[in-house]
């Protein structure tokens, strides 16, 4: 019998750490990696940088005493921030001059549809046409029908007077 409970097989493969060993990206210059989604302009990127920089060096120069010296080398500026796309971006919001082809092909059957079902109710198409005649056949039969019928009441009821006639004299 197996054992209930707790099974005896070893797990596998363990779990994932990916954000183990992870630091900010600070080198001492004041670049910490920041990155701007696009559209949103490096300018403004490089101007944010600018001012934390200076901020950065104002405060430093602040802080310093005069028994310790400290003498920043001129390093060269750090490079702009990466403009990236944003992959989750709604691509509907961004306009689109060029529909796809399958959008193209669905704006023209819904058009090609719209035009039928308006000649449709001119009574312009064959089917139209068609339908109206059946209609007219269909009109005709039941006004035949309907003067069949006057006629049969008509018929009945003079046979119904003409036998109370008969009964009445028959009393």
């Amino acid at each position: 019998m197996a054992p209930r409970g707790k099974s005896k097989k070893p797990s596998r493969g363990g779990g994932k750490h990916f954000s183990r060993g992870l630091r900010p990206l600070e080198n001492g210059d004041g670049f910490d990696g920041v990155i701007v989604p696009e559209g949103e302009g490096e300018d403004v990127a490089a101007a944010s940088w600018r001012e934390r920089r200076a901020s950065i060096d104002s405060s430093d120069e602040e802080s310093d005493n005069e028994s310790v010296q400290v003498h920043r080398s001129e390093s060269p500026p750090p490079p702009p921030p990466i403009a990236v796309g944003n992959p989750n971006r709604n691509p509907s919001t961004e306009p689109s001059t060029q529909l796809s082809r399958r959008e193209r092909e669905a704006m023209q059957a819904a058009a090609a549809k719209e035009r039928y079902w308006k000649l449709h109710a001119e009574g312009k198409t064959d089917q139209a046409k068609a339908d109206l005649a059946r209609l007219a056949i269909i009109r005709k039969e039941r006004e035949e029908k309907a003067r069949q019928r006057k006629v049969e009441q008509d018929a009945k009821a003079a046979e119904q007077t003409a036998r109370a006639q008969a009964q009445g004299r028959r009393k």
